[in-house]
């Protein structure tokens, strides 16, 4: 425990203490070297008594052998007298072999003789010659302490008294000093501190010295200096604070455990439709029907803080006093008591009341697109059957006009070609029987061109119709189609494969077919060309072709858009679509078109086309 935190002496002044510490500093000090030196004295004196006790009774043991030899009595008091006056003397006893006490001198009488100091010795005689020495009594001489402890207490005594000289001295010079040098300027220092804790920082302590008072007032002026900083950065800081309260458009507030509102802010007030933030925070205090916040809302709202910690953007229903329910979102944060409970919420809310109707309504307009797009999707469900329906039919109405192309250009072939050949063999025969007749011989000669001609238009007809060279395989179709479409146009095509020739069925080979025609009819028409390529490639997974021009190209967006030139291109993609495969196109100004089509060889492509 500090010395001065003793309850008595809390209520001394600094100064008043620093005395007191070199009061009793001084005294202890000066007590201690006091005692050691007075105990240091009486050791001294009890040993210098011990030995003048030794030295008496050795010079006694020594002078009185012959008088005592001669039983002069005389002679012995004589001696012990000489040394009786000195006052530390008690009595001095010689004692004679067989004869008892001969001589005894005393001194004062003392109150405590166990103090005594006590030496004995034996008196003996040297006879002449070789005799031994005799013993012939004993001389006890006995000293008294009392003297020498007398004076050692006078002398602490005045040792004590001279102390307290020096101490008081000493005070009355340091009382004089601190008065001057430390007393002083605590006390203006005291002032200025007040001053300054009056709310004065202006208020500055002179520096008087460069000691650690002047040090100490140098600090107090930086920290005056710094709380004055402080104090107008907390000024700015609470008007910033004061103003964003008080002109945000969020209503801000403090709720109380109980119920009662402590603090809002003016947006809160005509959110709620009071005259005045005061008025609200005074409505608050009211009765629980006159509060914002329900009790069991306030109790909703502190369990969750509990719970959660904060409440974030709580959608809260509260009640203006015009009844009038109204909407709002409520984010808090607890501010929990010193042991640890929340008592209060901190808040920030804002009406979301024609948000909240909004919602509803998206929530309704949702429910009502929700069945709309129901409805959408059954109808794009059907649609889309409706549209594999419409393929399939179109597809199989492209069989079923492959198939009546066949057949016409069979019949046409067959039936009207052996017609036609039947006449031209018969025109032949009229032509001999009339050898004379130069009339009728040039006239049967024309009607024979004309049966030729004929024939060659019905073969033409029935080629466009369905190629015969279909029956001989895709290879065949194709190079017959570049043969009929270099006779017909100025584009020079030709026919590359590679690989094997591929067996196919005939609906898949006439689709393939049919595509390259298209795209060679695209080319005669749009392209420009002066080159056109078709490349068969047949793999054991899938056959490629590929229609590759040197034209001028098109617009790829233009045709995506649905232009009326994109009709046949739409086919061709369809009907590779419904053999199983896929057409790509791509074309540019500077390297003219290309047309691909690939067509799988997979057993469930086969086995579904074929079904």
């Amino acid at each position: 425990m500090h010395p001065f935190a003793l309850p008595g002496l809390r209520s001394l002044n600094l100064h008043a203490k620093l005395m007191l510490a070199l009061a009793i500093l001084v005294a202890v000090v000066a007590g201690t070297s006091a005692y050691l030196l007075i105990e240091h004295q009486r050791a001294q004196k009890f040993s210098e008594l011990e030995e003048r006790a030794a030295r008496i009774s050795d010079l006694f043991s020594r002078s009185l052998a012959l008088p005592l030899w001669n039983v002069d009595r005389g002679a012995i008091s004589a001696q012990l007298s000489a040394l009786s006056p000195n006052p530390e003397v008690v009595q001095f006893t010689v004692t004679a072999v067989g004869y008892g006490v001969v001589a005894e001198v005393k001194g004062a009488r003392r109150a405590d003789p166990s103090s005594d100091v006590v030496r004995v010795r034996p008196i003996e005689y040297q006879p002449p010659g070789d005799a031994p020495r005799e013993k012939l009594g004993e001389v006890r001489v006995q000293l008294s302490r009392a003297p020498a402890m007398q004076a050692m207490r006078d002398a602490r005594n005045a040792i004590l008294a001279t102390i307290a000289a020096m101490v008081a001295t000493l005070y009355a010079v340091t009382l004089v000093l601190l008065n001057g040098m430390v007393r002083g300027p605590i006390n203006r220092l005291e002032e200025m501190v007040d001053r300054m804790a009056g709310g004065n920082l202006d208020a500055r302590c002179a520096v008087e010295s460069d000691d650690e008072l002047g040090r100490l007032a140098a600090r107090v002026n930086a920290m005056a200096d710094r709380l004055r900083e402080s104090t107008a950065r907390l000024y700015d800081s609470e008007q910033k604070y004061r103003s964003i309260v008080e002109n945000a458009l969020e209503g801000i507030f403090r709720l109380h455990r109980n119920g009662w509102l402590e603090e809002a802010n003016p947006a809160m007030a005509r959110l709620l439709r009071y005259d005045s933030a005061a008025a609200l925070v005074a409505a608050g205090t009211g009765g629980p029907d006159k509060r914002p916040f329900s009790p069991k809302q306030v109790e909703d709202l502190f369990a969750r803080l509990k719970r959660d910690g904060e409440i974030a953007e709580l959608d809260l229903r509260l009640t203006r006093p015009d009844g009038t329910a109204i909407w709002v979102q409520l984010s808090a944060r607890g501010v929990a008591h010193s042991h640890g409970d929340i008592v209060r919420l901190d808040g920030l809310l804002a009406d979301v009341t024609a948000r909240k109707h909004a919602l509803e309504n998206l929530r309704r307009h949702r429910d009502e697109l929700e069945v709309e797009v129901a409805e959408r999707k059954r109808t794009e469900q059907e649609l889309r059957a409706s549209r594999e329906e419409l393929r399939q039919l179109s597809w199989h109405l492209e069989v079923i006009r492959e198939e009546e192309r066949k057949r016409i250009a069979l019949e046409i072939h067959d039936e009207l070609g052996q017609l036609l050949t039947a006449l031209k063999i018969d025109i032949s025969l009229l032509q001999m029987k009339l050898a004379g007749n130069p009339d009728a011989q040039g006239k049967t000669h024309a009607m024979r061109e004309l049966v030729e001609k004929t024939m060659w238009m019905v073969r033409n007809v029935a080629n466009h119709l369905r190629p015969a060279a279909l029956n001989f395989g895709i290879v065949s179709a194709l190079e017959w189609l570049a043969e009929d479409f270099n006779g017909r146009h100025r584009i020079r095509c030709s026919v590359v494969t590679y690989g094997d020739e591929p067996v196919l069925e005939d609906s898949r080979a006439t689709a393939i077919f049919r595509i390259a025609q298209e795209s060679l009819t695209n080319v005669a028409r749009h392209s420009r060309a002066s080159r056109v390529v078709l490349t068969l490639r047949s793999g054991e997974a899938s056959i490629d072709l590929e229609i590759r021009d040197d034209g001028c190209g098109f617009d790829l967006n233009a045709v995506s858009a649905g232009h009326r030139g994109s009709y046949g291109l739409l086919g061709m993609a369809e009907r590779a679509r419904l053999i199983g495969g896929a057409l790509s196109i791509a074309s540019s100004a500077s390297s003219g078109t290309v047309v691909a089509v690939r067509i799988p060889l997979s057993d469930d492509v086969r086995a579904t086309f074929a079904s």
